[in-house]
């Protein structure tokens, strides 16, 4: 059995769009505040998931990509509550859409030789064998636990459900 790119565009779909209503009622004032001590705030969350959004396109689609670690929003950095160290609200929400928007026309129009393909990356290609590892990895688990973070930063802002 084998998984079809519908199956994994609904899970990273779902979790994209969630991940925007999470959002909705923030004020852009409110995108890098940390109720909670290092606490990963909406403006560096989608700062980072924006990142591999890109990297999603990039394994697809053949295409070379750096690895992202020491960038402002990469794995190896740390949020800070300071607003005027990220972009606005809109902008951030709308990077990320666009990332969201290239990603799934890559998983849509990937022929199946993209998914088989040996990640042959000097760091990413010693955790994933092939591109579909990393894809789906980036598209349902890196976004779900990031949407869980975000999910947790709305319970300490006292912030509604969704």
């Amino acid at each position: 059995m084998s998984i079809a790119s519908q199956d994994i565009l609904f899970s990273y779909q779902w979790g994209a769009e969630t991940m925007q209503k999470l959002v909705s009622d923030v004020d852009d004032e409110q995108f890098a505040s940390q109720p909670i001590d290092t606490i990963n705030h909406p403006a560096w969350l989608f700062g980072h998931l924006s990142i591999y959004n890109d990297i999603i396109a990039a394994l697809l689609c053949g295409k070379p990509f750096d690895n992202p670690w020491d960038l402002p929003c990469g794995k190896k950095s740390q949020p800070t509550s300071d607003r005027s160290a990220y972009p606005s609200k809109e902008e951030i929400l709308s990077r990320f859409a666009v990332g969201v928007t290239n990603a799934c026309d890559a998983i849509g129009a990937a022929p199946p030789d993209a998914w088989s393909a040996a990640l042959e990356h000097d760091t990413w290609g010693k955790q994933f064998e092939t591109t579909s590892s990393a894809v789906i990895f980036l598209a349902t688990t890196h976004l779900a636990l990031h949407l869980g973070q975000l999910s947790g930063w709305r319970r300490a802002m006292k912030l509604p459900r969704i």
